[in-house]
């Protein structure tokens, strides 16, 4: 007797082959998705936008580079929120065509006011946690405008990439072609720095390279002009009474003004109608005198 062997039918061959490639696949999947999971450590957040360190993986060999691209960070750094703040407050942008504006190379800050206080501290303690492969990015947002970059410690430069500028989420270009990233005072940059092997891999960003030793002896900026915006406004609060107080002033002299004028205007309306009435009168009495008298009706006699 012969014993039949019934074999699986290829449907079902083919979900176990299926069922075994998932299951040697799924631990592979999972520790690479812990592995991007952790590029990014978030710093601080608010309103403005954020700070976080990003890992930067190494770049293995390509057939266009011989050597592996390796990021290399002088991490952790310390630098205090006053020295990172003056080294945002000195950063600026140019090469924007705005509309209204016919010089393409004026600067303009890269941040305001408010921003620098915001990122300063956020920025100092990201640096402070950093690791060797991890760079401090930034990420701030205005009216729905995107403004990211990066920056890190490299030895005695501290250097600062611009990755967008200004830009939404559907815009194809994150920055315009022609922006350019500076410093100010220009003294501090550190024009022969040459970018990192792995930079030449990215693609080309705005970036500058500060030296620290000259940010350090740099004075910090005018508390006039760093403090602008909050002066301004705590001398329109401290003023506003007295500016209150004599635009009042103003008004009741202009009513007062308005009054005497309409008074003076009534005036001479009321010596015109008089005189009219005057004139009036003078014709009718002149009318009444040259009019002849009606002779007396002789009386008809009686039979």
């Amino acid at each position: 007797m012969r014993l039949l062997i019934r074999r699986p039918a290829p449907t079902q061959s083919r979900l176990s082959s299926l069922l075994l490639a998932w299951q040697v696949a799924l631990p592979c999947l999972l520790l690479y998705a812990c592995s991007l999971g952790t590029n990014l450590i978030p710093v601080g957040q608010g309103p403005l936008g954020s700070v976080a360190l990003e890992r930067q993986a190494t770049r293995g060999t390509t057939a266009k580079y011989g050597t592996p691209q390796t990021f290399q960070a002088s991490h952790p750094a310390h630098l205090t929120a006053s020295l990172t703040g003056r080294l945002l407050t000195g950063l600026s942008v140019s090469g924007l065509n705005r509309p209204g504006s016919s010089m393409a190379q004026e600067s303009y800050p890269l941040f305001s006011h408010e921003e620098v206080e915001f990122l300063a501290p956020l920025i100092a303690t990201a640096l402070a946690q950093a690791q060797p492969d991890q760079q401090v990015r930034f990420t701030m947002q205005d009216d729905g405008l995107t403004t990211q970059g990066a920056l890190y410690v490299y030895k005695t430069t501290l250097r600062v990439i611009l990755s967008r500028y200004r830009s939404t989420a559907a815009d194809g270009q994150t920055r315009p072609e022609t922006l350019r990233l500076s410093f100010t005072p220009s003294q501090a940059l550190v024009p022969s720095d040459a970018p990192q092997s792995w930079m030449i891999v990215e693609p080309e960003r705005p970036r500058i390279a500060v030296s620290l030793e000259a940010l350090s002896q740099l004075p910090p900026p005018s508390p006039v002009a760093a403090d602008h915006n909050s002066t301004a406004e705590a001398a329109s609060t401290q003023t506003s009474p007295a500016i209150e107080q004599r635009r009042m002033q103003q008004e009741l002299q202009s009513t007062k003004d308005v009054v005497v004028k309409q008074a003076e205007e009534l005036q001479k309306l009321k010596v015109e109608l008089e005189s009219v009435r005057r004139q009036l009168a003078e014709k009718d009495a002149a009318a009444s005198k040259a009019k002849p008298k009606a002779a007396p009706r002789k009386p008809t006699a009686t039979p």
